[in-house]
């Protein structure tokens, strides 16, 4: 492993699992092998600034990676215990084409490949929290990653904030040398070029963790605002709404003043009109007066970015699964929901300019408790707030262009969802509205 390090042009420095942090510094990478012992090393890695590239598994909860519940959180399966799944670690399954390194790997779909040659093996998995993005995964499970990723910035498994780049890989001792890699004319062959990728997987997730994170944001409402406003010019949203309905008109007709304030042209569309109400416009926005049911599957496939307030409307769009209260559900409905309305959401994407540069923990979003919609989308999404204490269930998030959501269906344009209840816009904080602005800024830029 040294040497394959130095043949990729890095300095390496060899150290036992006592070392103390200090001999990091001047350091641009940690790397952390699965031969280190995880109760020597303990958490002193944990708050580090430099990045950290590990495959020692059971040192992942120590570093705030996963939750520390073994075989729920983090695993290892091996020949010895788990003989069957130890063939099936043989193959991955690259569910995430959005990331940094999936494109340089130059994934355009999700697919399996084959993570290490032929003969039972053993391999870790962990289960990151809600500001972490899974690469790969086992088994078809996307809670079993393979490989996983945090930004500086992004909320960690145990609440903390990843103060570097970290990366998770499958790694166990002395597989290595196992990693799929293709040569000679068999490279020739594009479907064992995109097969065995293993080797330059670790490459490029090693490349990433090494690369310069991006600035956060600074929380400016101002000059967010200002922004938003130079972009609106010359945009076209259709905001879509119950037209003379009860709960939320007032909020409804407050949201579409302050987007024409900010100099977009706003047309206001009844939920039964037709899908063809969004042609030439930059941006949908739907309503949480809306009902999914009158909303009949619209706007799902629209070539547009959508950007959702109905919480509840998330499944018909497929950004999430079709299980209430599993896959999406609410707090503070009455009769509904056995959780009490909030005030507070807890942003663990802060390094995402979805996050309106605030930082990562509890913000308080309204100025009352209120109804919240919440939904737990796939690996391909940008997760940027969940509900407090509820790391899957997501109130803010969304999927670029190009993204498989779920059930393979690949987004036409960018996704959104903030999930509003009816009146809510009226009684946001100032720091709700940013969070506002920042999705309709994101929704509406790039591709």
């Amino acid at each position: 492993m040294a040497k394959h390090l130095a043949s990729l042009g890095l300095t390496v420095k060899q150290v036992g699992d006592t070392v103390p942090v200090s001999a990091t510094r001047g350091s641009d990478l940690i790397v952390i092998s699965s031969t280190a012992n995880a109760h020597i090393l303990g958490d002193k890695f944990a708050d580090s600034k430099v990045p950290i590239f590990t495959w020692d598994t059971f040192d992942y909860p120590n570093l705030g990676m996963t939750g520390p519940v073994l075989h729920k959180d983090f695993g290892v399966i091996n020949p010895r215990q788990d003989y069957a799944d130890s063939f099936m670690i043989l193959y991955g399954y690259l569910a995430n084409i959005t990331s940094d390194i999936s494109r340089s790997l130059h994934v355009l779909h999700p697919h399996m490949f084959g993570t290490l040659y032929l003969e039972p093996g053993t391999a870790g998995w962990g289960r990151p929290g809600p500001g972490g993005t899974v690469i790969t995964d086992f088994d078809g499970n996307p809670h079993e990653a393979g490989v996983f990723t945090y930004e500086r910035g992004a909320s960690l498994a145990d609440g903390q904030v990843a103060r570097a780049k970290r990366v998770g890989f499958y790694l166990a001792n002395g597989n290595f040398h196992l990693l799929t890699a293709v040569y000679g004319p068999a490279a020739k062959d594009p479907h064992l070029r995109k097969w065995a990728i293993g080797l330059k997987l670790f490459d490029t997730a090693l490349r990433w963790a090494l690369s310069p994170s991006a600035p956060i944001p600074r929380y400016d409402p101002a000059a967010l605002r200002a922004r938003l406003r130079q972009a609106a010019a010359g945009k076209k949203i259709l905001f879509v709404e119950r037209v003379h309905g009860g709960e939320g008109r007032k909020a409804d007709a407050q949201m579409v003043s302050y987007l024409r304030g900010l100099g977009f042209g706003v047309d206001i569309a009844d939920q039964m009109d037709p899908q063809t109400r969004a042609h030439g416009k930059n941006l949908v926005i739907i309503s949480s007066t809306c009902s999914k049911y009158k909303l009949a599957g619209k706007y799902a496939d629209a070539p547009v970015p959508v950007l959702a307030l109905e919480g509840l409307d998330a499944d018909a769009l497929h950004l999430v699964g079709r299980h209430r209260y599993v896959d999406y559900g609410e707090y503070g409905e009455e009769r509904e929901s056995d959780d009490p309305p909030d005030d507070f959401l807890d942003i663990v994407g802060s390094w995402s300019p979805m996050a309106a540069g605030l930082p990562a923990g509890l913000v308080q979003f309204a100025q009352h408790p209120s109804v919240v919609k919440w939904a737990s989308p796939g690996p391909n999404a940008i997760v940027i707030a969940t509900l407090p204490n509820a790391p899957s269930q997501s109130a803010i998030f969304g999927y670029p262009k190009g993204a498989p959501m779920v059930d393979g269906f690949i987004a036409p344009a960018r996704r959104a969802l903030m999930g509003l209840d009816n009146p809510t816009f009226s009684y946001l904080t100032p720091q709700g509205k940013a969070l506002f602005d920042a999705i309709v800024l994101w929704s509406i830029s790039g591709s």
